[in-house]
């Protein structure tokens, strides 16, 4: 009598064979001491190269905390022919921290608690690839569950992509008639983590976008390169510099010195609106006085810097940005606009974004769109400062 074979069942096999989507979801809410490096591509129709994000993502399971069921840190790069750009989102027991563009803004639930209890999840759940996060997905994964008539779901728990096991979510969300996301969840059968991530965002439209995020994992026994923080002094110790030199309790505009200038759009006194991306060129060094028309030095700010402008043996462009948004208040001031001369109002955000609360501020900006210097407030020696300030310009 032969005996029967008995099938050997490998532990990857056994997990792919009874993963459910409930399972998966439960998986992916409670994993803890997490760690991935992540590529993260956005591909536009219209555009010619997709815009790459490198990214390493840590984090770890908060089941106590009741602003957030997962404690993170996300580092990130944005790889670019020019310059790479780079910036950071942390958060830890109600403290959230995002740097980005040369500024960094923290939120505290003990001095603030509205954002972290606006907007679904509050601001700690909807900063810049916090998605990306196994918590997050799973709370993905669950509000499509909750919401039938948008989200038709597929879950395959044994199937075979790029040549390998896994178990796959796949969603069409349908909105008024119109397919309005394609989405696909690879998650490794042994493990259940994420492999990849499919979103197309509009498809076929000329809207179109779509996103593809792919997980790569440290070798087992080799240290993560990046763990998630629990207390402000491991972050401090991560990114000595930036808490250095551009936290908000700590910021000056002093620090903008060899900064781009922040983009900025804003209406001019004429009721067109002058717009500029960061990065952007002038045609020539630029000054850029930050006024608010209350003070009363400012109309004295704008004759000087009339009177540098004129001076100078080269062109030179000059922006008058007023604070306020009074019309008769702001015209009073500058009086009619000049050659080589544009004024802006409703200029708080502008100023806000430099970092300054000091009127009048005065930026020299070199033609490449890079702050040259900064001077703050007015004194009798504004001409002669603006003017040798302008004459090391390059």
């Amino acid at each position: 009598m032969n005996a029967r074979r008995i099938p050997v069942v490998t532990p990857k096999e056994r997990v792919a064979k009874t993963a459910t989507l409930p399972t998966l979801v439960d998986a992916l809410g409670s994993m803890t001491d997490y760690s991935a490096t992540v590529s993260y591509d956005v591909t536009l129709p219209m555009a010619n190269d997709d815009v790459v994000y490198r990214l390493q993502l840590a984090s770890s399971a908060a089941k106590a905390d009741p602003l957030s069921d997962v404690t993170y840190l996300i580092d990130w790069t944005l790889e670019r022919d020019e310059a790479d750009s780079k910036g950071f989102l942390a958060y830890f027991n109600g403290h959230h921290y995002r740097f980005r563009d040369h500024r960094l803004q923290e939120y505290h639930y003990e001095w603030d608690s509205i954002p972290f209890i606006t907007k679904p999840g509050g601001v700690q759940a909807n900063g810049q690839f916090v998605e990306l996060l196994p918590q997050s997905i799973a709370r993905e994964l669950k509000a499509m569950q909750a919401n039938p008539a948008q989200f038709a779901i597929r879950f395959t728990p044994d199937t075979v992509i790029d040549g390998a096991k896994a178990v796959a979510v796949s969603a069409v969300q349908t909105v008024n008639g119109f397919v309005g996301r394609n989405y696909q969840l690879v998650v490794d059968p042994a493990t259940l983590r994420p492999v990849s991530i499919k979103n197309e965002y509009n498809p076929g439209s000329i809207s179109e976008q779509s996103v593809h995020v792919a997980y790569t994992y440290p070798k087992a026994g080799t240290s993560p390169a990046l763990t998630a923080v629990t207390a402000e002094e491991q972050l401090i110790a991560l990114y000595p510099e930036v808490f250095e030199k551009f936290r908000e309790n700590n910021y000056r505009i002093e620090n903008m010195r060899g900064l781009p200038l922040p983009a900025f759009s804003l209406p001019t006194l004429t009721g067109e609106r002058y717009t500029r991306q960061k990065g952007d060129p002038f045609k020539a060094p630029t000054v850029i006085a930050l006024l608010d028309p209350k003070v009363e030095a400012s109309a004295k700010t704008v004759a000087a810097l009339r009177k540098a402008q004129a001076q100078m043996p080269r062109e030179i462009d000059l922006i008058v940005a007023l604070t306020g948004t009074n019309p008769e208040q702001n015209e009073a001031l500058v009086g009619p606009s000049r050659m080589g001369e544009t004024v802006l109002i409703s200029g708080k955000s502008l100023a806000r974004d430099c970092g300054t609360s000091v009127f009048p501020t005065i930026l020299i900006v070199e033609p490449s769109g890079i702050v040259n210097n900064v001077i703050l407030g007015f004194n009798n020696n504004l001409l002669s400062d603006v003017i040798q300030s302008l004459a090391l310009v390059k």
